[in-house]
């Protein structure tokens, strides 16, 4: 009896396929499943013929599911709001960065010498500066009332150094195959090469490395947001406690974002200990999302893994095929 090849699934990328696909989804449609402005304060409602002072625990007011915050704007509005800014904050890092390192990192793979040699030091460089205190430096070098830009230039500055050796490795190594030496003896024009024979081979890595590097700036933000550095910057206003009759000094901004949500983590854990849990799991959830997509897509590429023969399948081979010598030498 002949038993048939046993398909190994891929649930790392499902999971995380589903998981992003759920969070784009809050991004584009967020603001409008909201039931209230994320931005009005509501410091005091009326329960059962009492007034009671902001901040609601989850569930205690009709409409506020996940409670409020130190003004009383309700938290899942907020985090409705917040996941569209902060996830285009790190698209729009991680498009600065991968731009940058691929063409470094390709550059420097594809001339050698010299300039592999000089693009390598700015790399150790890169990698040796703790990216976390950079990014802090930076953006209080910028201004982080500049809002995306800051945030971009300084998340971007050092982060490119990782896909840089990536891809200069993988590009040293393809230059080194025999095809590569056959296509120069027949009189391939390097950009013919470069666009035949060495670009096909570096695309499918690409989307494993943008959904790892999604992973690490949101953790990075969320990093920084802990530390009070968000969109925007902030503002310091006083919140009364009802019980002391003191005033908390909160940091909190106008636009609704993931990081903003994070900030005062300590006054937060006290006043309102729901709302670091709730934005900490959403936080987590992302990462665990792009990290786990990041690992489908990986072991989607493994040409040692059985796979099912689906179409997502044969695009990442075909991709991924280096195309007969013959072939590009005919289209000269």
């Amino acid at each position: 009896m002949k038993r048939g090849r046993v398909r190994e699934v891929n649930y790392p990328l499902i999971i995380g396929g589903i998981l992003t696909a759920i969070f784009i989804f809050i991004a584009i449609f967020g603001p409008y499943l909201a039931t209230h402005d994320p931005l009005e304060p509501n410091r005091t409602m009326k329960i059962d013929g009492q007034w009671v002072t902001a901040p609601y625990r989850p569930g205690q007011i009709e409409g506020y599911p996940l409670g409020s915050d130190e003004i009383g704007r309700d938290i899942l509005t907020r985090i409705l709001w917040g996941v569209r800014p902060t996830l285009v904050m790190c698209l729009v890092v991680v498009l600065v960065r991968m731009g940058g390192g691929l063409l470094l990192g390709l550059s420097a793979g594809w001339y050698g010498g010299g300039y592999a040699r000089f693009v390598e030091s700015l790399i150790g460089a890169a990698l040796a500066i703790p990216v976390l205190v950079f990014a802090i430096a930076a953006i209080t070098y910028i201004g982080v009332e500049r809002g995306l830009l800051a945030f971009a230039v300084a998340l971007s500055l050092t982060g490119w150094a990782e896909t840089a050796h990536f891809v200069k490795d993988r590009t040293q190594t393809i230059m080194q195959a025999p095809y590569i030496e056959g296509a120069h003896a027949i009189g391939l024009k390097p950009g013919r090469i470069l666009r035949r024979y060495v670009l096909p081979q570096l695309w499918p890595v690409l989307p494993s490395l943008i959904a790892f590097e999604l992973a690490a700036v949101m953790l990075l933000i969320a990093e920084l947001g802990f530390l009070g550095i968000f969109i925007g910057g902030g503002q310091t206003i006083d919140v009364p406690d009802p019980n002391s009759g003191a005033f908390l000094m909160i940091t909190t901004s106008g636009q609704a974002e993931l990081g903003q949500l994070l900030a005062d983590f300590w006054a937060k854990i006290i006043k309102t200990p729901w709302l670091p849990f709730i934005v900490g799991t959403v936080v987590f959830l992302q990462i665990f999302a792009f990290n786990m997509l990041g690992e489908g897509l990986r072991r989607q590429m493994d040409v040692t893994r059985t796979r099912p023969g689906r179409v997502f399948t044969r695009l990442f081979n075909r991709s991924s095929a280096v195309p007969p010598l013959g072939e590009g030498a005919a289209q000269i």
